[in-house]
């Protein structure tokens, strides 16, 4: 039985470590709270979307297809909870956040994830 390779799913977490990167260190001459903001509103999406990726590219295969749907459930749900989780930390206990920032970072990231895993699922075709 032939099985089926998953797609490399993980570039796009590398992808977005990246251009985060590349980001925090253009805000730093600004100022450091500024970098670091950009820099946790990326993780926070980066993060608990990794955690969704592994679970859903768990499994592979069309005899999987309840875990897969099991996986992608349980993957989501980690996703959201792990979201609200450090969204909640970052504005307990980090009070020298720029809040647009952080925002404005976790929104490049969901279109630096969309545009790079686009790319690349299209390239494993």
């Amino acid at each position: 039985m032939a099985k089926i390779a998953p797609p490399p799913v993980h570039q796009v977490a590398l992808i977005q470590l990246l251009v985060l990167l590349l980001l925090s260190l253009a805000l730093l001459p600004i100022s450091w709270e500024l970098a670091a903001s950009a820099a946790v509103g990326g993780l926070i999406q980066i993060i608990p979307q990794a955690w969704f990726t592994r679970q859903a590219y768990r499994y592979t295969g069309a005899r999987q297809v309840r875990n897969i749907v099991n996986a992608m459930y349980r993957g989501e749900s980690g996703k959201i909870l792990l979201t609200t989780a450090m969204f909640a930390i970052v504005f307990r206990m980090a009070r020298w956040v720029e809040p647009v920032t952080l925002f404005v970072s976790f929104g490049v990231m969901i279109l630096v994830q969309l545009l790079s895993a686009t790319k690349i699922l299209n390239r494993a075709r």
